[in-house]
């Protein structure tokens, strides 16, 4: 039997929004690209390298052509891999059921829009 890598227990949505991360204890602040999130995470794409266990402000930013939909809650750096970090929420996302919905807004750069957000049709 091969072992699992995988160990998450939760489902987990391929979403990509810009997120916000405040980090007082060490004064840092970052503006990055959610790759994806469960009911009680998010990873973000970043090279900045924030210690496991920092606790955060956590800011999700949704856009849509005609609105934009901000989600927050706070949570900690629970993991790292080359191409960023995982972030633990404090408590489980109640929101976390509206992602498949607003799927069609987190399918990444491959859609097309202008400088503005806007989809070009």
């Amino acid at each position: 039997m091969k072992p699992d890598k995988d160990k998450r227990k939760r489902l987990r949505i391929a979403f990509e929004a810009q997120v916000k991360l405040w980090f007082e204890t060490i004064d840092v602040t970052l503006n990055a690209r959610m790759k994806n999130i469960s009911i009680n995470g998010i990873f973000v794409e970043t090279d900045n390298f924030i210690p496991v266990n920092t606790p955060c402000r956590i800011e999700v930013i949704i856009t849509a052509p005609h609105s934009r939909l901000t989600i927050e809650t706070s949570g900690f750096v629970s993991r790292h891999d080359p191409t960023g970090l995982g972030v633990k929420f404090e408590n489980n996302m109640e929101w976390f059921a509206f992602f498949p919905i607003f799927e069609h807004y987190g399918k990444g750069p491959s859609r097309s829009s202008d400088s503005t957000g806007k989809s070009q049709s």
